[in-house]
């Protein structure tokens, strides 16, 4: 019955409302208080640092059919320009009149600009993504070098055209609209506070001070998977538990998605801090 109930509980606020917080509350929180002891105690060695040291070497590496490095990408601040460009993505860009993540901005420079294929840098990309699996792409490095620019600074996005505030609208839209096989939305897991499902307490990311430090550790190194992931991988991960299709780097629905949460931890002051560290999914 336990089990059945810990399945369940995803859904939580459909099937079983506040009874799971008063059943489940207990263990997490002894849970969390270990887990925040042994982040402390990794601080001074973070595995997910080694990501950051070779994305520095890829971006300013020569390569691809063109032979070229990346010091020429425009992530927002001018080609080249890194430091503290993550705080202020997503954003529009006029070259390709798109809304466009770190992740999809990257993977478009290294497709126009270094002249490799899509499929080169997405299939193993898309590859590392499972549960478990430690290895290592060159856009997650890339985006793990990128992110690490940005430390100190609080994310500062705006919505400064009619692109941005579209996709801003989206992304509440399929926050709270429920999708998939599962009947659920982003919210039903993510806008009410003290729901737990398999012994971890759901942040609730409609709240800015939780939504500032949750995505500020992004991306973080997941101790479980013994990799870094970012925040298109959170996602993801959350979609296809809704038994939605795979998510597609750099499409509406990520931009959307990624854009107003975003935009709920550009409301706080929480400092990116990354690579963050966490257990599991």
């Amino acid at each position: 019955m336990k089990k059945k109930i810990a399945w369940l509980c995803f859904a939580a606020p459909i099937l079983f409302g506040s009874q799971i917080t008063t059943t489940y509350a207990a263990t997490p929180s002894d849970e969390d208080k270990k887990f925040e002891a042994y982040r402390e105690a990794m601080a001074d060695f973070n595995p997910g640092d080694f990501w950051i040291e070779d994305g520095e070497k890829l971006f300013h590496e020569k390569r691809g059919p063109k032979n070229v490095s990346l010091d020429g990408c425009d992530l927002g601040l001018g080609p080249g320009v890194v430091k503290g460009a993550y705080a202020q993505l997503p954003r529009y860009f006029k070259d390709t009149n798109r809304v466009e993540t770190l992740e999809g901005r990257l993977l478009g420079c290294m497709v126009h600009q270094q002249g490799f294929n899509e499929e080169e840098i997405t299939k193993p990309y898309y590859a590392s993504l499972a549960e478990e699996n430690g290895t290592k792409s060159d856009l997650v490095e890339l985006v793990a070098y990128v992110a690490a620019q940005s430390n100190g600074q609080p994310y500062r996005v705006k919505l400064e055209n009619a692109a941005e505030k579209n996709a801003y609208e989206m992304g509440k839209y399929a926050f709270y609209h429920r999708m998939g096989s599962m009947d659920l939305a982003c919210a039903s897991c993510h806008a009410t506070p003290g729901l737990v499902l398999r012994g971890v307490h759901l942040p609730v990311m409609t709240d800015p001070a939780t939504a500032g430090k949750v995505m500020t550790a992004f991306p973080a190194y997941v101790i479980k998977d013994a990799n870094v992931r970012t925040w298109f991988w959170r996602n993801e991960r959350c979609l296809l538990a809704m038994r939605m299709p795979f998510l597609k780097v750099n499409s509406d629905l990520d931009v959307a998605l990624h854009l107003f949460q975003v935009m709920e931890a550009s409301k706080t002051d929480t400092p990116i801090a990354v690579p963050g560290i966490k257990p599991r999914a």
